[in-house]
């Protein structure tokens, strides 16, 4: 943790001077300052220079990082940090503990929410989502460009209000609960607080506020905008993209809009929000030069009460080389998470609750008060695994998923078949894949060298190893007739990890 963060406000000068009976108000939970920031990082950070990237994230002196944009790089920033917790299928990293509990709800894309639990103190949590909306087609651009307002706002609902809307229900029950949750990341889409009458001179068919619905979506939740909360004027821009690609070029007649924003709920107040970029942009706070990214980055120091947590069991990678050692860290619902007289066990995927493990240890024994466990994995045959936490009665209490891999083997991609009827259902298996949050399988043209220039694309949930059925729904119309190729790309950039050919006739 940085000296200058997540420390115990006020530290109750109170406790120093009460009798027996006010003893009990030292228990209360007390307010504790943290920084949040959110960085798209383009295209996994080494358009620039990747060793920026780290310096941008040291000078905002960040406990909690939201990426963008990671390239599969999550890991390897945390690494260059001296940081022990990243979790690559969120794309967060952070100084504190990071839970990554499987999601019972997904988004609109197929991938889990994309959400982690903080542990900030011991047993007490802030959630944390990270997100990244759809880029297009980007309505500021189609203002630009003359489309009516209420066509964009129609795409704006489309697009971005349905992508954010999977969010609120969860994050406003955890609020409820006594949980505060932040939610950051690259919405793709402005804000309704950031409105100034000059922009009906930037738009010509404008002529009155534009109410955008993903950020009015959060704020009718309850959700604060913590740059617009230190920074309420909006005169002050706080452009988040773009400055240029890279700074200072910068394409004739672009859009520049602040579209990255972190929003937080519940027992939360903002201390202050501070802009990352190069010294020359308007409104930089913290100047990194040169700046390493088409976005700029946000962090907001935070004093929040943190609250509870679910039961959960969390992986340090969902990726393990056979043989190598493991470490899972679990939380039950107890004062301080742990777990006394339980136990957490290595069991096959498919496996139920109650079946025999096939590797176990104890949790805590009463001499220790231990939130992690190491497990070693020799002995186990590459295939899909969980680590389960079980109380004294062997309930069951939480699980999280892993693959043991090969540690030479490659990413693998098959189809059940070769050749396919136009409509057909064609099922794609992958091996070896990174567990990466936006790894993908894409459809191509046979011959088609460019990885960008895809047909059809569909996450694959971070999922080192599965299937997914292509269904014509999921394509959306029949492929005609012809050679294709179906290609298993890196982490929402376009590095071919593996490919295989098809046919339809």
């Amino acid at each position: 943790m940085g000296r200058s963060t997540l420390r115990v406000a006020g530290w109750m000068l109170a406790a120093l001077l009460c009798v027996a009976p006010m003893m009990a108000r030292a228990a209360d939970p007390a307010p504790i300052t943290l920084k949040v920031m959110t960085f798209n990082i383009w295209l996994g950070g080494d358009q620039v220079n990747f060793e920026k990237v780290i310096e941008a994230i040291k000078a905002a002196d960040a406990d909690i990082v939201c990426l963008q944009e990671a390239g599969g790089n999550t890991a390897r920033i945390a690494a260059a940090l001296g940081w022990s917790y990243a979790v690559p299928a969120r794309h967060v990293i952070a100084r504190v503990p990071l839970f990554a509990p499987p999601a019972t709800v997904q988004g609109y894309d197929g991938n889990d929410l994309n959400m982690v639990y903080a542990e900030v103190e011991p047993g007490r949590f802030i959630a944390v989502a990270n997100v990244h909306l759809p880029s297009d087609p980007y309505g500021p651009t189609e203002l630009r460009d003359g489309k009516p307002v209420a066509e964009v706002l129609e795409t704006e609902r489309s697009a971005r209000l349905t992508a954010i809307e999977s969010y609120i229900a969860p994050m406003t029950a955890l609020v409820k609960a006594g949980t505060p949750a932040v939610l950051s990341g690259d919405f793709n889409s402005l804000s309704p607080l950031d409105w100034r009458p000059d922009l009906t001179k930037r738009w010509p068919q404008v002529t009155e506020k534009i109410v955008w619905p993903a950020q009015q979506a959060m704020l009718d939740a309850g959700f604060i905008d913590t740059y617009r909360a230190a920074h309420p004027d909006p005169a002050r821009l706080g452009i988040t993209w773009s400055y240029g690609y890279p700074y200072p070029y910068l394409k004739p007649n672009e859009q520049i809009d602040r579209i990255d924003f972190i929003m937080a709920a519940g027992t939360v107040k903002t201390i202050k929000s501070e802009i990352l970029g190069d010294p020359r942009m308007p409104d930089t706070d913290i100047g990194v030069s040169p700046w390493p990214s088409d976005h700029r980055a946000v962090v907001s120091t935070l004093e929040v009460v943190p609250g509870p947590a679910p039961a959960m069991v969390s992986i340090d990678r969902r990726s393990v080389p056979s043989g190598a050692v493991l470490t899972a860290r679990f939380h039950a619902e107890t004062e301080d998470g742990r777990l006394e007289g339980g136990r957490l066990v290595i069991l096959k995927a498919d496996a139920a609750a109650d079946a025999a493990p096939l590797v176990s240890r104890v949790s805590n024994n009463g001499t220790d008060r231990a939130s992690s466990v190491d497990f070693g994995t020799a002995g186990l045959a590459p295939g899909a695994y969980v680590v389960a936490l079980r109380d004294d009665k062997d309930k069951e209490l939480a699980r999280a998923p892993f693959w043991l891999v090969d540690r030479d083997g490659a990413a693998a991609l098959t189809l059940d078949k070769s050749a396919y009827a136009p409509g057909e259902t064609i099922t794609a298996t992958w091996s070896n894949a990174p567990g990466n949050r936006y790894d993908w399988l894409g459809i191509y043209k046979k011959d088609e060298a460019a990885d960008d220039s895809y047909l059809y694309f569909f996450y694959v949930n971070g999922a080192v190893a599965g299937s997914l059925a292509l269904t014509k729904d999921l394509v959306g119309a029949d492929l005609e007739p012809g050679s294709y190729e179906l290609r298993l790309e890196l982490d929402d950039g376009y590095s071919r990890l593996a490919a295989v050919p098809f046919e339809v006739k």
